[in-house]
């Protein structure tokens, strides 16, 4: 799974999911009210600087 940014400046990223008792992956949308939303966006701004080097 990847993190992705949106054209909305929202962010797709993939995130531990439970439910039932059954415990998986899911990618859900954060968007900067999250408290995840700071580290995920400064690790794909660096995953672009990488791309674009």
């Amino acid at each position: 799974m990847t993190a992705t940014r949106n054209s909305d400046g929202t962010l797709t990223v993939p995130m531990r999911a439970e439910t039932n008792g059954i415990i998986g992956d899911a990618l859900v949308t954060i968007d900067r009210d999250h408290p995840d939303y700071e580290a995920w966006d400064s690790w794909l701004r660096g995953q672009e600087e990488n791309d674009n080097a």
